[in-house]
């Protein structure tokens, strides 16, 4: 093995790649993560779910002012037709959190980045990684820079998904958004601000093609996007969501920001582990964020990879291709569940029907706010078990 060896390389400084790296450093294990981005940095996803609190609580993060805004739920509006209700956490069953947080990301990314250098890891910017692998007896990665290496490695690389592309293992959600159009709006007036009320929901705006999002963040400011099925630009937000009654009266005197486009959404690895490595957040598995389920699966994700791997770095187990195999099934389970969800969204009624119509029973609301709250591992909610099953068949259908 080659000399100047860590104990884990990590990919990627987003809250995957340093949710895992602070667990691992935390339980006495060398971890340097590299990052390409200098922090802050600009990101999207700022809509937490209350299944990650505990990884956040483990963490030791701190829910301050400037990063964090409370979120009791949230409230699926549909203005042409005039209906919206609202779903809070709090209906959901068993022990689920009462509440999650809204996030600036950049604010955010920054104090979990702060957090896993305190609990021990080094984390460096300005390192591009260009490519990455395995042998026999390391792992490596290879920047701008030069080359590291490792007894394992953790892909947290988000988006780029490099293990998935150079395994060419990237399977894309046909059936899901495919682009998104968004901005920010700072300086709210005080009138948005109480419209948008002391639990601060977020909307989530049913609309042909699509959705989209108004966000309350921390500062007086507001994140305002659309996911279409199709191509968007700016034109649409502006044509779209901002022109209608609820935008127009939150954003009225607010000072807009730089509007910003990303594609490629939906996509799962099928190849999200093995002999000394893995995969965790956007490099593991995106889906369609009209859930917010991104940063909660990566944190859990996370606590997952760190808690299985901590204890075989220190017995010397590392290189067991099947160490992560019981994790990997566990998050396919919760991405299965927000994908059998999501394809309800798109392709059904489904939406109307759930979400913006009495429920049919108070059990199945129950059930429909665990699984919105992110608490997806539990075996003993009916909702969630008939969208499992309703997709294996679909799925057995379709082969």
């Amino acid at each position: 093995m080659p000399s100047d060896v860590q104990d884990v390389l990590v990919i990627g400084a987003g809250p995957g790649g340093t949710a895992t790296a602070g667990l691992l450093a935390a339980a006495g294990h060398r971890v340097l993560v590299l990052e390409k981005d200098e922090f802050p940095r600009f990101r999207i996803g700022e809509s937490l779910l209350p299944a990650c609190l505990p990884v956040l609580a483990r963490l030791g993060i701190e829910a301050t002012d400037e990063t964090f805004v409370y979120k009791r739920g949230a409230r699926f509006v549909c203005e042409a037709s005039g209906r919206e209700q609202a779903f809070g956490f709090l209906e959901g069953m068993g022990a689920a959190s009462v509440h999650a947080w809204h996030v600036e990301r950049s604010k955010f990314d920054t104090a979990m980045r702060d957090r896993a250098r305190v609990l021990g890891a080094e984390v460096r910017h300005g390192e591009t990684v260009v490519d990455a692998g395995t042998e026999s007896d390391h792992a490596w990665a290879r920047t701008r820079n030069g080359e590291y290496t490792a007894r394992y490695l953790v892909d947290a690389s988000g988006q780029s998904r490099l293990l998935a592309r150079r395994a060419d293992a990237v399977r894309p959600y046909d059936c899901f958004g495919h682009s998104s159009v968004f901005t920010h709006f700072a300086g709210l007036d005080p009138a948005a601000t109480a419209e948008l009320g002391p639990d601060f929901d977020i909307r989530i705006m049913l609309r042909p093609e699509g959705w989209g999002w108004i966000i309350p963040l921390p500062a007086a400011r507001l994140s305002v996007g659309i996911v279409s099925k199709g191509k968007v630009a700016a034109e649409d937000l502006d044509a779209g969501l901002l022109s209608g009654p609820l935008a127009r009266r939150l954003t009225a005197g607010a000072e807009r920001l730089e509007t910003r486009i990303v594609g490629n959404f939906s996509y799962r690895n099928a190849q999200p582990g093995g002999a000394r490595f893995c995969t965790v957040g956007d490099a593991a598995c995106f889906l369609d964020p009209v859930f917010s389920s991104g940063v909660t699966l990566a944190l859990r994700g996370a606590e997952g990879i760190a808690d299985a791997l901590a204890p075989a770095l220190a017995d010397g187990r590392e290189d067991d291709p099947d160490l992560l195999a019981e994790h990997h099934r566990s998050m396919d389970r919760a991405y299965a569940t927000f994908a059998a969800l999501i394809e309800r969204f798109y392709n059904t009624r489904f939406a109307e029907t759930m979400f913006l119509e009495p429920p049919a029973s108070a059990d199945l609301r129950r059930g429909v706010m665990s699984v919105l709250a992110g608490d997806v591992w539990r075996t003993d909610n009916p909702f969630q078990n008939m969208l499992l099953a309703a997709r294996r068949r679909e799925r057995s259908l379709r082969a």
